[in-house]
C-alpha cells in the first residue's frame, strides 16, 4: 500500500470523530479545526488522522492516530512529518502536544517535556488545555526551526 496522504474538510467530520471516539481521544472540538486536519486513506476509509491548531505563531499538533489494523507501518510518523512540514509553510515555530499515552513516541521527532505551568497563554487558553485534556497529560513542545 501507497499511502495517500490528504486535507480532510467537513464530509470527514463523522469519520474522524469516529476514529477519535474508538482510541479514547479528545474529539469534542474537531468540528472547529476539521480543515486544519490530514488523512491517510486506504482507498476511500481513512485508517489515520492528525492535524494542527493554529495559535498565532504557535500550533498544537492534535490527535495524531492510526487505525487498529493498520499500525506498524509508519504511517503515524508519515502523519507527524507531513504536519510539521504544514506547521513550517504556515510559518509557525513551535507545536505543543498534550499527550498521556505517547510521550516516548514524541520524543523520537524531537519533542520535550514542558510543565504545563510553562506553556505560553495561547496554549493555556485553547480547549485541549481548560477541558479536553487531563490534567495527568504530558505536555511536550517542538521547535520547528531545527
Amino acid at each position: 500500500m501507497t499511502p495517500i496522504i490528504a486535507d480532510l474538510d467537513v464530509q470527514h467530520l463523522v469519520s474522524v470523530q469516529s476514529l477519535l471516539l474508538d482510541n479514547s481521544l479528545p474529539f469534542e472540538d474537531i468540528a472547529e479545526h476539521i480543515d486544519h486536519f490530514v488523512g491517510v486513506f486506504d482507498r476511500r476509509k481513512i485508517i489515520g488522522i492528525g492535524g494542527l491548531e493554529f495559535l498565532n505563531k504557535k500550533g498544537m499538533l492534535r490527535s495524531v492516530v492510526v487505525r487498529e489494523g493498520f499500525r506498524g507501518r509508519g504511517l503515524a510518523g508519515l502523519i507527524v512529518e507531513h504536519l510539521h512540514e504544514k506547521a513550517r509553510m504556515n510559518e509557525l515555530q513551535k507545536l505543543y502536544l498534550f499527550t498521556e499515552t505517547a510521550q516516548g513516541y514524541f520524543e523520537k521527532f524531537g519533542y520535550q517535556s514542558v510543565l504545563r505551568a510553562d506553556l505560553p497563554e495561547e496554549i493555556k487558553s485553547t480547549q485541549q488545555f481548560l477541558f479536553l485534556c487531563p490534567a495527568s497529560a504530558q505536555a511536550m513542545h517542538f521547535n520547528l526551526a531545527n
